[in-house]
């Protein structure tokens, strides 16, 4: 993936974080999820998404510009995250008693 050169004011990398997806600056909000707010079956505006999270618009502005221009990243997170479920086995159902008990 190419450095970017774009310039956000209110998205940056998260020290310490497993991802490297930006987060809004002072928390632990991933500019994706923010993103995800704003398309899908019920889409929200951008305003009512800031909203909602008690952030500026603005910040909602800057995650879906980073999520359009950062796809591949993401995807790339999305599947390690889902990998790491089936290699922990939380995909599989909880295993049944066999003893009657319920």
């Amino acid at each position: 993936m190419a450095v970017s050169t774009t310039t956000y004011k209110w998205l940056a990398p998260r020290p310490g974080s497993r991802y490297r997806q930006w987060f809004v600056q002072g928390g632990n909000l991933p500019a994706e999820v923010l993103y995800r707010a704003t398309i899908g079956p019920e889409p929200r505006m951008p305003e009512e998404v800031a909203q909602d999270y008690g952030i500026p618009r603005e910040a909602v502005d800057e995650a879906i510009d980073y999520c359009l221009h950062h796809a591949d990243l993401l995807q790339q997170e999305r599947e390690a995250v889902r990998a790491d479920i089936r290699r922990r086995g939380l995909d599989q159902h909880p295993a049944v008693p066999t003893d009657g008990v319920a």
